[in-house]
This record gives C-alpha cells, structure tokens and sequence, in this order.
C-alpha cells in the first residue's frame, strides 16, 4: 500500500512539473501577445480535480493505517515488537505530512495560475497563493485571497513594475483610530507623546500619552496591511495614574513591555507586561498584567530593548533623593532585566547599575546581538565636580545578557567630542554585525551629527570609525534613528528630526564594506511639524512611522523600502 500511495502523489508531481513550463510559456505569451489561454484553465482544473481525488483517497488510507498501527501499538507488550510497531507509525505519520504537503503545493500552484490567468474569485487563504515580487497576498472583506502590489508598483500582483511613488500611494497618513460606523465620529484627542512596536509578522502596538484624558497611557493594537492598518479599539494601561514617556517593546510572540512613570518630576517608574489576547477573534487587543513598580524619582525616558527568550532590558535614569534638602544621594544609570512569561506575566531577573556616580540623561538603546546591547547616554558631572572635567556627555556602553541571567557591562566606556557640553537628544541605531550608528543634537553647536562606531570582540572596545556626517542644523526637539539590519542588502543608516518651526527631516546614509560613511541623501517622508515620532522596521521590509502633530492628533505613515534605500547613493565618501 505505501508503493501504491508514494506512486500516486509521484503521479500528481509529475503532473504538476509538466505543467508547470507549459502554463509559464502560455501565460507569458498570452500577456504579450494576446494568445487565448482557455485551455490552460481546462488543464488546471483536470489538475484540481485529480489532486482532490487524490488527496481523499490518501486522507482514507492514512486514517486508516494509522488507527491500525495505533491499535497494534496499545495491544502489544514492551520489546522489540512494540518498537518497531512504534517506529512504523511515526514512519506513517511522517508520510501523511509529506502527503498533506504535496496537496497543499499542488492546490498553491493552481490558484496562482487561475489568479494569475485573471481569476477574479480569488484564493481560500494566502496559503494557496504565490505572490510574485514587490507584491503581497490581502484577505478581502469577502475572505478571499488575492495578490497585490506593494505601493509605488503597479501589475496583477505577479509581475509588478515601478510607477510614481505619489502622495496618494506613499505618503498619505492614516489616524490611529478603530473603525466605527459612518454615524459615529471619532473620540478626540491630544495625544503628547507616542511610541511604536513590532509584535510578530503582521501587528503592531502603539502607545500614547493623551493630554485630554488627565495624561492617561492607552494602548492600541493594528493589523498591518498593504496599504493600511486596521486599528482595534483603546485600552487603558496606566489605571487611574498618568503615564509620562510611555515607552513599548514586541517580541515576534505577541508579547509586549510597556514602560512608562507616573509624574513628569520625581515619578515612580512603572513596567506592565501583556501578549495579544488569545480570545480576540480579530487579535486587536492584547491582555495586560498589572503595572510593576520598580524606581522611584524618575523624570527621564527610560529605554527598552527586546532580548532572546522573551527577555527584556529596561534602562533608567537611577537617583535617589535626600528627603531633607531634596539633593541627590546617588547617580547613575539602572537597568532592569526581566522576562515576559507565557501567559504574559512579567518576571524580575535582576537589577544592575552602570556609569555610577553621575547624572545620567538622554539614555537610548539598541540591540547589537539576541543577547547584547549598546546604551547611549549623556554623563553629566557629579556635584561639586572640579571645573575642566572631561566631559561625558556623549558616552556609550557594550552590555549582555548571559545565558543564566546574569547583566554583563563592559569596563570600556566610549566617549565622543570629549570637549564639547550641551550634548543633548540622541540617537543608536544597528548598522550591521558589530557596526551601530550614534546620532546626537550638539545645542552648542546648534548642529546634529551622526558617526558609525564599531564593536571590537577581541579587544571589547569601542571606536569611532571616521569623521561624523551633518544630519541637519538649527535647533532640534528630538533625534530619533532605526535600525537597518543590512543582511543580503548595503548597509545604511536611517535617521530622523525635528527641526524648530520647519517639517521633519530624515537622511539615509550608505555605508561602505569598510564601514566607513558613504554618500547621503535626504528623504521626504512628512510635510509637517511634529511634536513626538516613533518609527519601527516592519518584517516586509517597510518602515512605520507614528507620529504626533502639533495638534495633537496621533497618525502613522508607511515608507517603502525602496524609499528607505541607500542602493543609489554613490560609493563617494563623505
């Protein structure tokens, strides 16, 4: 019987290869020279039919064998006997995937043909379709399947070619807000600030401080689509208290880390950890464990990076308060590791404490490995410092994570423009494998500058690699950059400010093999004044935008990856 059954799905292959060059040839011909490609529908759907036949009559056999081997399994004495019973069944179950596999490729093949031939009907699924390059599968409203092109590319969504990238098709923001029936306006807001993250292949999560609700934290979880995000509707993470510097972290699980502090000055800092919630037909919620405090005095942002195993590291501004004259009794730099367990309750790991002895501000972060990091941070001089100091305003550590939860910091501090102050809003961003980008606003200088560092393994030390490149000038109210992992791709930068009174810039930089900065080019993403922007990668390639206007009114905003390219700056250095 299992000759019988290898034979029979070798049939349906050997179908599918034969038919597989001729339907490319007439499909193709038939785009270019108008051929009737009738037949070809026939072919498919003998091919469909056959495949059906097939795969019942092998469902039938599988069912069967294996409720007898699983009879024989349970009757049988331990030996040698019930071990080879026990290897034929795994064998047999083995053989119903790859059965099952072989279905599925085949139905794939042909509801790609059928669609590609001008089907209007569409798929079952996205598991039944092969989308061609620069285009991506969307489940309609009817629930049905069909092929796309990415924005900035036009066809049937099997072969897409480049069109005018237009405001209608790349820029056009979108409110975040749930969808609600046309007699239903949306709820107001004023939202001050924002953050963004990535939670698995095709959701997001947003946070926000809204000024209109007593400066509340709400969470919104999205959908991404091709050209939109279906929003689910507000949840309210911070209870009855405020939520200052509301800062998010995603794990590819659907686990989340919100961070956040209850006052502006001397705040208590909150963790509330959460995953999507399993019961939401639609997935656009997420349920949240209770809000953890763990510092006190806080008035600075605090940074999250997301580690392997659903391991987090929250960075920190650490201080305590001398109760009497209100002066600090101890400075530095905090960081929290925990962990997001599988019902989404949050575990403390361990807290550690770095760059002690002195006020700590602007801390930033971003992941180097699944299990290192670079923290950023302005080093301030401790009271009653002796005047001409080295300054430390633009400092850099090396951390990681060890496989028993154990915070290792590297001794070798890094330090830039050692003689320059008012070093304030910053930026890291990973570059490429031990390469980051450091992009800071220099207040003195009125300029934001960008350098590439480089990770040394063997020495554990840190260094500038070349010369800074000029990101913009005048005042800025907040320097932001994402990481750009290069992978197959040239490696580059992505860095985005605000300017005083002016709309939000963004410069992509190309990077050479050598690491060093290559050419740059301005990139137009908004034609508006911002007052708080979060950007995030998404795993297709796009960049997300969320952002505030001066109005107060929260909005995201896509950007392909073709725009977020450094593929036509010139190999010119700097």
């Amino acid at each position: 019987m299992q000759l019988f059954m290898a034979a029979m799905w070798l049939q349906v292959m050997w179908l599918y290869a034969l038919f597989l060059p001729a339907v490319s040839v007439t499909v193709d011909a038939g785009r270019k020279k108008g051929v009737d490609v009738n037949y070809v529908v026939e072919m498919v759907d003998k091919l469909k039919v056959f495949v059906q036949k097939q795969t019942r009559a092998s469902k039938d056999y599988f069912d069967t064998e294996i409720q007898r081997l699983r009879g024989a399994v349970s009757t049988v004495a331990e030996g040698p006997d019930k071990k080879l019973l026990g290897d034929a069944l795994k064998e047999t179950e083995m053989e119903r995937i790859e059965a099952e596999a072989a279905s599925l490729e085949a139905m794939q093949y042909y509801h790609t043909v059928r669609a590609a031939l001008g089907s209007q009907g569409g798929a079952p699924s996205c598991d039944f379709l092969t989308c061609g390059r620069h285009a991506s599968c969307q489940v309609k409203d009817n629930g049905r399947a069909f092929c796309e092109c990415a924005p900035c590319f036009k066809g049937d969504g099997f072969t897409c070619r480049p069109s005018a990238c237009t405001a209608n098709t790349l820029y056009t923001s979108q409110l975040i807000s749930p969808d609600l029936p046309s007699s239903m306006k949306p709820e107001p807001l004023s939202v001050r600030e924002i953050n963004v993250a990535v939670l698995g292949q095709n959701r997001v999560a947003v946070v926000m401080r809204d000024g209109q609700q007593s400066n509340a934290g709400f969470l919104i979880v999205g959908d991404v689509r091709q050209k939109e995000i279906k929003w689910g509707d507000r949840q309210l993470f911070s209870g009855e208290s405020k939520a200052f510097s509301p800062v998010i972290a995603g794990f590819s699980n659907g686990r989340l880390l919100i961070s956040y502090r209850d006052a502006d000055k001397h705040g208590v800092g909150y963790l509330i950890s959460g995953q999507l919630d399993k019961t939401d037909p639609n997935g656009l919620s997420a349920a949240l464990g209770v809000p953890h405090g763990f510092v006190k005095e806080q008035e600075q942002k605090t940074a999250l990076v997301t580690l392997s195993t659903s391991r987090a590291i929250c960075l920190y501004a650490d201080h305590s308060r001398d109760e009497k004259d209100g002066t600090d009794r101890q400075s530095g730099g905090g960081a929290a590791l925990v962990q997001v367990l599988a019902d989404g309750m949050l575990s403390m790991l361990g807290k550690y404490h770095f760059a002690q002895g002195m006020p700590v501000q602007h801390i930033v972060a971003t992941r180097l490995t699944e299990s290192s990091f670079v923290v950023a941070f302005r080093g301030l001089p401790p009271n009653g410092a002796d005047a001409g100091l080295m300054s430390k305003e633009l400092s850099a550590v090396r951390m990681e994570v060890s496989k028993n939860n154990l915070l290792a910091i590297d001794p070798h501090e890094l330090t830039l423009e050692d003689g320059r102050v008012d070093m304030l809003d910053r930026a890291v961003a990973l570059v490429s494998n031990n390469l980051f980008s450091y992009a800071y606003y220099s207040r003195s200088e009125k300029e934001t500058k960008m350098a590439l560092i480089h990770y040394n393994p063997a020495t554990r030390r840190m260094e500038q690699v070349g010369k800074p490149s000029t990101v913009s000038t005048g005042y800025n109210s907040f320097v932001n950059a994402i990481s750009l992992p290069a992978g197959p791709n040239a490696p580059s930068t992505f860095t985005y400010v605000q300017p005083s009174g002016s709309h939000s810039l963004a410069q992509v930089c190309g990077v050479t093999t050598e690491g060093h900065l290559a050419g740059c080019k301005d990139v137009k993403w908004i034609e508006a004044e911002l007052q708080s922007a979060s950007a995030a990668r998404l795993p297709d390639g796009r960049l997300l935008f969320a952002f505030v206007e001066k109005g107060g009114t929260p909005s995201t905003r896509f950007l392909s990856p073709e725009e977020a390219s450094a593929q036509d700056i010139s190999n010119t250095m700097v």
